[in-house]
């Protein structure tokens, strides 16, 4: 299976959809095979004395309220159209985390083929009930949440039958992350808890956790993807930009290729170096024909094109039919019958 990576614009765009299409553009030129918005109501997602949390205070206006910077960064269904179309045009997923039950309606009927929910709304039930509903995939975040909590989500998916088609992304819900918050070692536990797939969502400065993530068997790599991380916005500081995202794009994929199968085969670039670094069974000295060969009898030199020292107790006691100079391949039309 290849690791599906997502551009995780989300509200990066600042509430300007020419900026939104011009990520979408660079995010797929990036070599993501996703780009993932946001869709959202800021009258439904948050009262007016919601207030902010540290890193938004830090990283937007800490003067205008947590609804007053959600309500800047809506797209509007307009928007969300002319976006899904470019999507479609350039060949990338186009894909967006609904903030409630009827944002996932709306998305549902835009066409989209995957959901992403928010870790924050892993307690969202009306919206996992719908989601579970359409028969989509779901890529749920559980940053913040308890087993217990995942547990009684999934639980929302398998009176729909629906459990396979749920992908759980572990993440440390902070902007930037510390890595050694991260825990990298929970996408086993997951995987082996609860039976699905694991991917993981990014929010970690550099490359080093996704490369980790990709060798650990991850579906799905998300990171958030900025053009200027000094631009204003509360995510811009956290997210990757083009360069950025590309060296983490090449990483996943020599990661992804060296994986391979977990067939053992000899590779063809081995085959010249198995040739010629092995050893043969020579003659350790001058030998004459007739000679019945003895432990003593016999070196092991390179090149490995005769026969394998692991054969060297077969030839012990046999007698030799041609006479032999020393460091001399013996082989088998060599021996007597």
């Amino acid at each position: 299976m290849n690791i599906r990576i997502i551009a995780e614009i989300g509200v990066n765009h600042n509430g300007d959809v020419a900026l939104a299409k011009d990520m979408v553009k660079q995010a797929k030129a990036c070599g993501a095979d996703i780009v993932k918005f946001q869709t959202f109501s800021a009258d439904r997602l948050a009262a007016i004395s919601t207030p902010k949390v540290p890193y938004q205070l830090r990283t937007s206006d800490p003067d205008e309220s947590h609804h007053t910077m959600l309500k800047k960064l809506e797209l509007s269904r307009e928007a969300h159209m002319e976006l899904k179309t470019l999507c479609d045009s350039l060949g990338i997923e186009f894909c967006s985390t609904p903030y409630s039950y009827e944002d996932a309606e709306f998305l549902n009927e835009l066409g989209v083929t995957t959901f992403k929910v928010a870790s924050a709304d892993i307690i969202d039930r009306k919206l996992h009930e719908f989601i579970a509903g359409t028969g989509k995939e779901c890529l749920l975040s559980v940053g913040m949440a308890t087993m217990e909590e995942i547990a009684a989500t999934l639980e929302l998916y398998d009176c729909r039958n629906a459990r396979n088609r749920v992908v759980l992304l572990p993440c440390v819900s902070a902007y930037p992350a510390d890595p050694s918050d991260v825990n990298m070692r929970v996408m086993e536990t997951l995987r082996k808890h609860f039976g699905c797939l694991v991917g993981f969502s990014d929010h970690t400065r550099g490359v080093e956790c996704a490369i980790v993530a990709a060798a650990l068997g991850a579906c799905v790599i998300e990171k958030h993807f900025t053009l200027d991380k000094t631009m204003p916005g509360p995510d811009h500081a956290a997210s990757s930009t083009p360069e950025e995202f590309v060296a983490l794009v090449n990483a996943v994929r020599i990661v992804e290729n060296a994986l391979g199968d977990g067939i053992k085969r000899i590779c063809r670039s081995e085959e010249e170096m198995r040739a010629i670094s092995r050893k043969s069974i020579v003659a350790a000295g001058n030998l004459q024909s007739g000679h019945t060969l003895t432990e003593r009898d016999l070196a092991y030199r390179r090149p490995g094109s005769g026969m394998s020292p692991m054969q060297y107790p077969v030839l012990v006691g046999r007698s030799l039919k041609v006479a032999k100079k020393e460091g001399e391949q013996i082989r088998w039309e060599d021996l007597r019958d």
